[in-house]
Protein backbone atom coordinates (compact mmCIF):
# COMPACT_ATOMS: atom_id res chain seq x y z
CA UNK A 1 0.00 0.00 0.00
CA UNK A 2 1.46 3.23 -1.25
CA UNK A 3 2.06 5.76 1.74
CA UNK A 4 -0.49 8.70 1.97
CA UNK A 5 0.74 12.30 2.07
CA UNK A 6 -1.18 14.95 4.32
CA UNK A 7 -2.79 17.31 2.24
CA UNK A 8 -3.38 20.91 2.59
CA UNK A 9 -6.35 23.04 2.09
CA UNK A 10 -6.54 25.36 -0.23
CA UNK A 11 -7.05 28.86 1.29
CA UNK A 12 -10.67 28.90 -0.77
CA UNK A 13 -11.11 25.32 0.84
CA UNK A 14 -10.55 27.19 3.80
CA UNK A 15 -13.37 29.62 3.52
CA UNK A 16 -10.34 32.12 2.47
CA UNK A 17 -10.77 33.17 -1.27
CA UNK A 18 -9.89 36.07 -3.65
CA UNK A 19 -10.39 38.16 -0.83
CA UNK A 20 -7.73 36.86 2.14
CA UNK A 21 -5.25 36.78 -0.94
CA UNK A 22 -5.81 40.11 -1.49
CA UNK A 23 -5.23 41.51 2.26
CA UNK A 24 -1.80 39.20 2.22
CA UNK A 25 -0.76 40.76 -0.89
CA UNK A 26 -1.36 44.43 0.60
CA UNK A 27 0.61 43.29 3.99
CA UNK A 28 3.45 42.18 1.94
CA UNK A 29 4.01 44.98 -0.34
CA UNK A 30 3.99 46.65 3.92
CA UNK A 31 6.40 45.01 5.09
CA UNK A 32 9.53 45.62 6.03
CA UNK A 33 12.30 43.03 5.87
CA UNK A 34 13.26 42.44 9.27
CA UNK A 35 10.16 43.20 11.06
CA UNK A 36 9.47 41.01 13.74
CA UNK A 37 7.03 38.33 13.77
CA UNK A 38 3.83 38.89 16.68
CA UNK A 39 3.62 35.57 17.66
CA UNK A 40 7.81 34.58 17.82
CA UNK A 41 9.64 37.75 17.93
CA UNK A 42 11.42 36.62 15.09
CA UNK A 43 12.29 38.45 12.32
CA UNK A 44 10.17 38.32 9.07
CA UNK A 45 11.10 38.00 4.92
CA UNK A 46 9.49 38.39 1.77
CA UNK A 47 11.91 35.53 0.51
CA UNK A 48 10.59 32.02 2.56
CA UNK A 49 14.20 30.64 2.79
CA UNK A 50 15.24 33.49 4.89
CA UNK A 51 12.18 32.81 7.50
CA UNK A 52 13.34 30.68 10.32
CA UNK A 53 10.90 28.33 9.64
CA UNK A 54 11.71 28.04 5.58
CA UNK A 55 7.97 29.29 4.55
CA UNK A 56 6.19 31.68 3.17
CA UNK A 57 4.39 34.15 5.08
CA UNK A 58 1.13 34.07 5.88
CA UNK A 59 -1.70 36.37 6.67
CA UNK A 60 -3.06 36.62 10.05
CA UNK A 61 -6.82 37.82 11.62
CA UNK A 62 -5.79 39.19 14.69
CA UNK A 63 -9.01 38.92 15.94
CA UNK A 64 -9.40 35.47 15.25
CA UNK A 65 -12.23 34.01 12.15
CA UNK A 66 -13.43 31.63 15.03
CA UNK A 67 -14.59 34.71 16.64
CA UNK A 68 -16.21 36.66 13.78
CA UNK A 69 -12.85 38.31 12.72
CA UNK A 70 -12.94 38.81 8.78
CA UNK A 71 -9.77 40.43 7.66
CA UNK A 72 -6.07 39.69 7.27
CA UNK A 73 -4.54 42.59 9.34
CA UNK A 74 -0.98 41.18 10.26
CA UNK A 75 1.63 38.81 8.91
CA UNK A 76 3.09 35.76 10.88
CA UNK A 77 5.47 32.58 9.76
CA UNK A 78 3.67 29.96 8.20
CA UNK A 79 4.42 28.04 11.52
CA UNK A 80 3.58 30.39 13.87
CA UNK A 81 0.33 30.87 12.12
CA UNK A 82 -0.89 27.16 12.54
CA UNK A 83 0.70 27.38 16.13
CA UNK A 84 -1.90 30.46 16.81
CA UNK A 85 -4.93 28.54 15.70
CA UNK A 86 -7.95 30.59 16.63
CA UNK A 87 -6.43 32.13 19.15
CA UNK A 88 -6.78 30.25 22.31
CA UNK A 89 -3.24 29.86 22.80
CA UNK A 90 -2.11 34.12 22.16
CA UNK A 91 -1.13 34.61 26.07
CA UNK A 92 1.60 31.41 25.94
CA UNK A 93 3.15 32.81 23.05
CA UNK A 94 6.59 32.54 22.47
CA UNK A 95 7.01 36.18 22.03
CA UNK A 96 5.40 36.58 25.87
CA UNK A 97 6.97 33.47 27.38
CA UNK A 98 10.46 34.05 25.65
CA UNK A 99 10.58 30.46 24.81
CA UNK A 100 11.35 28.87 21.13
CA UNK A 101 8.36 28.53 18.66
CA UNK A 102 8.10 24.64 18.29
CA UNK A 103 9.33 23.51 14.71
CA UNK A 104 6.87 22.24 12.47
CA UNK A 105 6.83 18.39 12.94
CA UNK A 106 8.74 17.16 9.81
CA UNK A 107 6.60 13.90 7.47
CA UNK A 108 8.21 11.09 6.62
CA UNK A 109 6.69 9.21 4.12
CA UNK A 110 9.51 6.19 4.57
CA UNK A 111 9.50 3.43 7.01
CA UNK A 112 13.02 4.17 9.07
CA UNK A 113 13.92 0.43 8.16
Amino acid sequence: MPARRATRKTTTEKGLGWEHQQQRQRLLRRLIDGDLCWWCSKPLFREAARNWDHRSLAADHSIPRALGGNRSDRLLHATCNEQRGDGRRDASRPAVTGNEPEPRPEHHLAMDW
